[in-house]
């Protein structure tokens, strides 16, 4: 099952339509739409209505460690070198309020732009003073990713943004809304359907030859602590969706790096063979 939570109806619109979906009568809180294999809630705006949203919905309706949640809608560009439509995967999303900083699993590769996502408990427009890190901004996704991870594990949840504005909220309209999901949710539409083909279990399926492989590579690349063990993480993944890991490992076994910027080097094409779906 895939449960999605958008803020507006007009960012949930070209779900309901790809899906088939129909809205569940004798829900009165929410509007809830429910297909074959998918079901999606329309939160309204902000932090605190998407959090209560995404609450309600997974109470409600029956979920399982395979299922996936997302959380899609448009988004503030804080950049100019961004355009509109353009779609963000966010690898990092930070609570304005608290300052709290997550960080979602990055399992499998992916056609998006990675970025971060920083939300706010009010609309952020390019003439009030903001003191702003992120990549986008919006008013519901590090909110909603919290409210998730209790039910969710972190490779199960993703934040995805379509870009709108370029902090002009006054140029959003309805229409616009509606125009740019239905240009971007074709390119989701197919990543989903991958990725739903990939199921989890919590074993640990990786062999004693293969953790010393995976050692021996570490180090001969020089990895930090973190890098170890998110090489561990995504061989994990990688073996779970394959059925086979030391083939990847050997091909980068013999290679000796000097310096830890040469092995941030090895280490990223090793982590994009990694995250294939």
């Amino acid at each position: 099952m895939v449960y999605f939570l958008t803020a507006l109806y007009y960012e949930a619109k070209d779900i309901i339509c790809h899906y088939k979906m129909k809205k569940v009568i004798g829900i009165t809180k929410f509007q809830v739409f429910k297909g074959e294999n998918e079901i999606l809630i329309i939160s309204g705006t902000g932090g605190i209505k998407a959090i209560v949203a995404a609450t309600y919905l997974l109470t409600n309706f029956e979920h399982n460690e395979d299922d996936i949640f997302v959380n899609i809608g448009t988004c503030g560009s804080v950049k100019n070198n961004f355009q509109e439509g353009e779609v963000f995967l966010c690898n990092k999303l930070v609570d304005n309020f608290s300052k709290k900083a997550f960080y979602p699993d990055m399992l499998f590769k992916n056609p998006f732009n990675e970025g971060i996502l920083e939300s706010f408990s009010n609309v952020v427009n390019a003439n009030i003073e903001q003191n702003i890190e992120a990549d986008i901004v919006d008013q519901e996704g590090a909110f909603v990713y919290e409210a998730v991870s209790m039910f969710f594990n972190p490779q199960n949840i993703y934040i995805i943004k379509i870009v709108s504005d370029m902090l002009n909220s006054s140029l959003v309209t309805p229409q616009s809304i509606e125009r740019l999901m239905g240009e971007a949710m074709p390119e989701v539409y197919n990543w989903l359907k991958e990725r739903v083909k990939v199921k989890f279990n919590n074993q640990d399926i990786i062999s004693m030859e293969e953790y010393k492989l995976l050692k021996d590579l570490s180090e001969n690349i020089k990895l930090t602590l973190a890098m170890d063990i998110e090489l561990k993480k995504l061989s994990k993944q990688y073996k779970i969706r394959n059925g086979y890991i030391i083939d990847v490992i050997n091909k980068y076994k013999n290679s000796e790096c000097k310096s830890k910027i040469e092995g941030k080097r090895v280490f990223g094409e090793l982590k994009t063979r990694l995250m294939e779906l």
